[in-house]
């Protein structure tokens, strides 16, 4: 679907888990903490805690106060996360959607908006597996170059399908060069047959995904993907679809092709 980094769930990264640890109990405490502190109550060694605060101070997420030596997340990291939360509160019924297919499928369940000639990740649910493909939100693919941007093409209506290549060849012409529009075609013709799509090995070996275009309760065309290791999702793929098509109808998400 796009260039995921494969991941083990049960081991991860000692300096991301610690941020998301240190957020955590600035959460819990909502208060200014120092570094002691800090140490202290989450059992790590003050000289690397000084260090990861310092280093969240540098790059804007933390202010620190000299005179009694605390720091406080800044308000630069809620206008980080704001786009989320009006994301969420936006779209309770597609979320929860997402939530139950992600229980359904245990793959990774994410949701991506096209922007001009890219889709981005808003939002997503982690694997459930052991071994599964991380989601990271945020991620911009050029549209062309990953099977949640061919989906969001061939979901358009020809208008706007031609206009958005159009765009493509004007803009990009590094991606303008890689367009496969009989792919385009075929996932089009996928599309209006199931509802919804599927492709493994497509451009990045070993990941495999299914997805279906759907549209937001403010009527933007989206697309939702589950994603996991190829042979997995090849193993599963008629099972994915049937619960995307169920959990779609449960939830009242609406979709542009009937799902079969």
């Amino acid at each position: 679907m796009t260039r995921y980094a494969a991941r083990m769930t049960e081991k991860t990264v000692k300096s991301v888990r610690r941020v998301f640890e240190v957020l955590e109990l600035f959460e819990r405490e909502q208060r200014p903490l120092a570094a002691k502190e800090v140490a202290r109550r989450l059992d790590y060694p003050l000289t690397s805690t000084h260090a990861l605060l310092k280093s969240m101070q540098e790059l804007g997420y933390a202010e620190y106060n000299a005179s009694d030596w605390t720091y406080l997340p800044s308000p630069r990291l809620p206008r980080l996360l704001r786009w989320v939360e009006d994301f969420l509160q936006r779209e309770p019924l597609l979320l929860e959607f997402m939530d139950a297919l992600n229980r359904a499928t245990r793959e990774t369940v994410n949701v991506s908006r096209r922007i001009d000639t890219q889709v981005r990740i808003i939002h997503g649910f982690e694997s459930r597996h052991l071994v599964g493909i991380s989601v990271k939100h945020g991620t911009l693919m050029p549209v062309g170059q990953s099977l949640t941007g061919i989906t969001a093409l061939a979901a358009l209506d020809e208008t706007a399908r031609r206009d958005c290549l159009a765009q493509i060849r004007a803009r990009d012409p590094a991606q303008a060069q890689q367009l496969d529009e009989a792919l385009i075609h075929s996932v089009l013709e996928e599309l209006a047959e199931h509802g919804t799509t599927c492709r493994c090995d497509l451009f990045v070996e070993g990941i495999g995904a299914v997805c279906v275009p759907v549209r937001s309760v403010s009527g933007d065309s989206l697309v939702v993907g589950v994603v996991g290791p190829s042979e997995r999702i090849t193993e599963h793929q008629s099972a994915h679809r049937d619960a995307i098509a169920e959990l779609a109808a449960e939830f009242r998400v609406q979709t542009p092709f009937a799902l079969v």
